[in-house]
């Protein structure tokens, strides 16, 4: 009975103060159902020899998302995809459109990964190959964040062109509010 007590202490001495916390966030809603043509064209690095980034579509439901994406490797060299263990493809949100978020001291939010990916990436994407792909997950997303597509990771087999790292994870510059 002792242990009930002193549980119970515990649990009301938690509580205490954290009222006025929670009366100053808002409560989190999901995003409602929506599909937006997106037609984003993103490159690393901005010219010459690059990897293309693309978000042709992307869908929110009420218990998931979809996204319709394109890797394509306009550079003289391959480019290996991570095992399904490594990958980074999916989307993040964010509380702004402010693109310093991605580069801030505070970390980036956390991946919403891809469950499903049709068709699944090629081990290599070789020079002047383009890979087309949806990707898919299960749960709700916020409204009101600011949705960004991730990608990767990309490793370079050979040395990577001038202005590009040899492993590349690349989060969209453009955002999408839900």
């Amino acid at each position: 009975m002792r242990w009930k007590l002193g549980l119970l202490a515990v649990v009301l001495l938690a509580g205490c103060g954290a009222t006025s916390d929670l009366e100053t966030v808002p409560p989190a809603h999901a995003a409602e159902p929506q599909r937006a043509q997106l037609r984003w064209r993103e490159s690393y690095p901005p010219s010459g020899q690059r990897l293309r980034f693309a978000v042709d579509r992307l869908e929110i439901l009420r218990d998931g998302w979809s996204a319709e994406i394109a890797v394509t490797n306009s550079t003289r060299i391959p480019f290996e995809l991570a095992d399904p263990s490594q990958r980074v493809f999916g989307v993040m949100l964010f509380e702004t459109a402010n693109i310093d978020e991605i580069t801030g001291a505070a970390g980036l939010p956390p991946l919403r990964k891809a469950v499903k990916i049709e068709p699944e990436p090629p081990a290599v994407l070789a020079p002047n190959a383009t890979w087309r792909a949806t990707l898919s997950a299960p749960g709700s997303l916020a409204a009101g964040a600011f949705l960004r597509v991730s990608f990767g990771p990309l490793v370079a087999r050979g040395t990577p062109p001038g202005g590009m790292e040899p492993t590349v994870v690349w989060i969209t510059d453009k955002s999408y509010r839900l």
